[in-house]
């Protein structure tokens, strides 16, 4: 292991405050342990491009536990460096021909050479050992910038958590020892740590967040059209020799709901009817309905006659792979400059593609107009701490009824709102799919207010350190910067605004509060059920195939913090409706098509356990629930001579 520098072990421990009774009106990510900047070695200088030894600065931070009333010691282990993610796209010359069906595949750009990573953070130890609550550990970092190129860069490394026994601390084994014999293990949390700089003209200097990447601008009205500060788009055209594609993110066939409305439950009714209609089907079954169910169509509206019609397509770059990706699911907007007149709006589609037909009726005759570009809609509003939206705005000469604006583009790879693109995505994709894949349409009576980046609260857990949570409301999600960019992440606090709607609000007894995956709450059963088909949620967003093997849940975007096919792994709790874990497992369970152990049973409706769950909550605030109530809902709901599998599922999940 690595030694450092002792002068620092001298710091003086961060504060740990008691927990405030407001802790429990939330649901947090997993955590385990806090983290704050101690202390700082180099703060700025120079990059030096490449390599450089012990790195170009340094960043000493500051590790407790993120629940004071956490009882177990906890060992954080850093399995590797963290490193800029390579850019795995490459600039497609024929982009608008492939798209439009006229070329049969993508011709790359044979002269484009990958420019590598732009930096690397590595720990000076491997593995730090927190003994109890009153515990401070320093963890140093050397933070290295491998390429010049101007912009804000947050270096991140992820911490995995272990909840150990005091019998093992006591033991006299060695940190080292520990290390080796929890590596092969599940953590108990992943917890990112970065921090935040921004480079100019060869030089780099430790910053604040939103310094380094932009704030929002209040949204667009009618009476300010024009507000200082809005941001413009790029135009792809003239980059598309050098950037980088991910030609995937445009084929996809995810598709924008048709009912963007507050249906309060009619779709989970109908949900509901239709999962206990079809029933489950067991090991050897074919499964006899579509995977993509269509939910009942609304009737069109003949299509007014247009005066004009305007077109583009819309894309953004991501921090995932430095590469251009559709920008699914912004909605976009056409206004006339003077006078300000909203002339229509409309979805990207998965392929970028937008078209607005302006109503001949609204007297445009061409002219001046602004196209905006919002994240936000009548589901989620990401914004930041004064309540302003992420948009983009691009003003216009039209000059003929046909008008298209080409291809633009947003920077979300470092740039302005750095990491939003991923956010819709995620956020879109399981809206596309709660629609109809599921038929619930989840959309509440106002939009789920998604405060991104969250620099500033702790989800009151009274450690001043910025974390990830959601209101039992689910009107409000909070999201860290790097969790933001974890579609699981996205997806399981959607969960609790999911579970809230359909909820109305109410919660089970002992819900909310800190946790860890592994952790076992006998007294917190609510917490249990709560996030258990949180993490569900961001497993049935992200892996859409029912049919997945153990160990194929943890990478891309899309990789969960748990295993869901991993039934012999910790937590070692007497029973299973006492750990999160194990509830998002029996979940998986109950939907998925692979064959494990006891499970060789599935519903044939795809939405059939989410809706079985939203159908039957708690009738009050702090009623008793939890996973045993859920056994006789889903007997009742599968086929005849199902009910001894569906006992078999919830057996081998430690139920």
């Amino acid at each position: 292991m690595k030694k450092y520098n002792r002068k620092y072990l001298g710091i003086a421990a961060l504060t740990v405050s008691l927990f405030s009774t407001s802790q429990f009106a939330y649901a947090f990510q997993p955590a385990g342990v806090s983290w704050k900047i101690s202390d700082l070695g180099v703060s700025a200088g120079a990059v030096k491009a490449g390599e450089t030894r012990g790195g170009e600065a340094q960043v000493y931070i500051g590790l407790k536990f993120s629940d004071a009333k956490q009882q177990l010691p906890l060992l954080v282990l850093v399995r590797n460096c963290g490193q800029d993610l390579e850019v795995v796209g490459k600039p497609v010359l024929n982009l608008e021909s492939l798209l439009l069906g006229r070329a049969k595949s993508p011709v790359y750009n044979p002269d484009w050479v990958s420019p590598g990573p732009r930096w690397r953070i590595c720990p000076s130890v491997d593995a730090v050992l927190i003994n109890d609550a009153k515990s401070n550990q320093i963890l140093p970092l050397e933070v290295d910038f491998l390429r010049a190129e101007d912009g804000g860069i947050s270096p991140r490394l992820d911490l995995d958590v272990y909840e150990i026994s005091v019998e093992e601390v006591r033991s006299q084994l060695t940190v080292e020892e520990l290390a080796r014999k929890y590596r092969n293990q599940e953590p108990a949390a992943r917890v990112p740590v970065s921090a935040d700089y921004f480079i100019s003209k060869g030089q780099f200097a430790i910053s604040d967040y939103h310094k380094a990447y932009g704030n929002p601008v209040p949204a667009y009205t009618p009476k300010k059209p024009f507000p200082r500060g809005v941001k413009g788009t790029g135009d792809y055209a003239k980059l598309a020799k050098v950037m980088p594609v991910d030609v995937e993110s445009f084929r996809r066939k995810l598709r924008i709901p048709t009912d963007t409305g507050f249906d309060k439950l009619t779709s989970l009714d109908r949900s509901v009817k239709l999962s206990s209609a079809r029933g489950s089907a067991k090991e050897g079954a074919q499964i006899c309905y579509p995977e993509n169910p269509t939910p009942k169509a609304i009737a069109e509206v003949s299509a007014a006659p247009s005066s004009h019609n305007l077109s583009g397509r819309f894309s953004t770059t991501w921090t995932a792979d430095h590469s251009l990706h559709s920008a699914f699911g912004f909605l976009v907007e056409a206004w006339s400059v003077s006078p300000a007149i909203k002339l229509g709006s409309t979805w990207v589609q998965t392929n970028g593609q937008w078209n607005i037909d302006v109503p001949a009726s609204l007297g445009f005759h061409g002219g001046a107009i602004r196209i905006n570009y919002l994240s936000y809609n009548s589901y989620y509003a990401p914004q930041n701490k004064d309540s302003n939206k992420y948009w983009w705005s691009d003003a216009w000469n039209v000059t003929s009824s046909s008008f298209n604006t080409g291809h633009r583009f947003v920077d979300t790879d470092g740039g302005t709102y750095n990491g939003l693109g991923e956010l819709v995505n995620s956020a879109m994709t399981m809206w596309s799919r709660l629609y109809w894949d599921a038929g619930i349409n989840p959309v509440a009576a106002s939009p789920i207010k998604f405060f991104f980046p969250n620099t500033w609260y702790d989800c009151g857990d009274g450690t001043g350190n910025p974390w990830s949570c959601a209101t039992f409301e689910g009107d409000q999600i909070w999201l860290i910067a790097s969790h933001g960019v974890q579609g699981d992440v996205v997806n399981h606090e959607m969960g609790h605004a999911l579970q809230a709607k359909f909820w109305d609000g109410k919660r089970a007894a002992g819900s909310g509060g800190s946790h860890t995956l592994s952790g076992c709450y006998p007294s917190r059963l609510g917490l249990a059920l709560g996030e258990g088909f949180a993490n569900f949620m961001g497993a049935w967003v992200g892996y859409p195939e029912r049919n997945q093997a153990e160990g194929s849940f943890g990478s891309g975007i899309w990789g969960l913090s748990f295993e869901p096919e991993q039934r012999t792994s910790p937590p070692n709790c007497s029973n299973g409706w006492e750990n999160e874990t194990w509830v998002a497992r029996t979940f998986w369970d109950l939907h998925d098509t692979h064959a494990d152990g006891d499970d060789i049973l599935w519903f044939n409706y795809p939405g059939a356990v989410i809706s079985l769950f939203l159908n039957n909550g708690v009738a009050n605030s702090n009623d008793a629930r939890d996973m045993r109530f859920y056994r006789n809902i889903y007997k009742n709901a599968a086929s005849a001579g199902h009910q001894g599998f569906i006992n078999d599922i919830f057996n081998q999940n430690r139920q």
